[in-house]
């Protein structure tokens, strides 16, 4: 039984699939088709299983959470692992863009957009790409497409943005002591050095008070308007009016 068992835990399963650590050091992975008794029944690679309560120490479930079972005598019993705090930013409304002479070519044309808690930045989304849309400029119209650039300090999830008629969701996990009071911030920014060594400098930012729960999804709502935002001039075009692109956040 026990090599049975290994062989099992061996075997790659699809993803929303359960682990089971036994208490001789095997683990079983599958999913979890009934609990009756002393007894659970496991769906693997290899067909179902029974495993004997008595021999699982704990249980680690398709979403990231632990259930202990039986923990050896004198050994303290583990808190449950919080679920994490989630936090979801709906953005609407008009894209936050920037020009630059071609003869006077940005050293990095790349827009920023930073997502801050309390001043602490949770994660930024980076577009590097230009887009064709005036004539003689480089331009960068800040896009969601698929390919932009996710970055997430340790312990937060940054997940890829999800498009859907007229508005974008960003959804952020973070642990869940960032519960609580908290300053949501967030920041277009230009870079004004280079790739290697980039110097981020803020061109349009907003934030809000939020009283984010752990056990629930925070959302957050961000409509942009680009205002008198234009690439204009008579004799050298350059962005004007860019202080008039507004964020305006609120709670879902």
């Amino acid at each position: 039984m026990k090599r049975s068992l290994a062989l099992v835990a061996l075997v790659a399963l699809p993803a929303a699939a359960d682990i089971y650590h036994l208490s001789d050091g095997d683990r079983i992975t599958g999913k979890t088709v009934s609990k009756a008794g002393n007894q659970y029944r496991v769906q693997t690679a290899y067909g179902r299983l029974t495993i004997p309560k008595a021999k699982v120490v704990k249980i680690v479930k398709d979403d990231g959470s632990e259930e202990f079972v039986n923990v050896p005598t004198g050994v303290p019993k583990p808190a449950p692992t919080p679920a994490p705090l989630r936090l979801v930013l709906i953005v609407t409304g008009a894209s936050f863009w920037q020009a630059w002479p071609a003869k006077e070519v940005a050293a990095d044309p790349t827009l920023r957009l930073q997502v801050s808690l309390d001043e602490e930045t949770l994660a930024t989304y980076i577009d590097a790409t230009t887009d064709p849309d005036i004539p003689g400029a480089v331009v960068n119209a800040f896009s969601f497409e698929p390919g932009i650039s996710i970055d997430a300090i340790e312990g937060v999830t940054a997940h890829a943005p999800e498009a859907r008629p007229g508005r974008i969701s960003l959804s952020l996990d973070a642990p869940a002591e960032r519960a609580g009071e908290r300053r949501i911030r967030v920041a277009y920014q230009i870079n004004e050095a280079s790739k290697e060594q980039p110097a981020w400098r803020d061109v349009s930012a907003a934030s809000i008070h939020a009283n984010l729960e752990p056990d629930s999804t925070n959302f957050v709502r961000l409509r942009q308007d680009r205002g008198r935002m234009e690439f204009s001039g008579l004799t050298k075009k350059r962005m004007k009016n860019v202080e008039t692109f507004r964020i305006e956040m609120g709670l879902e």
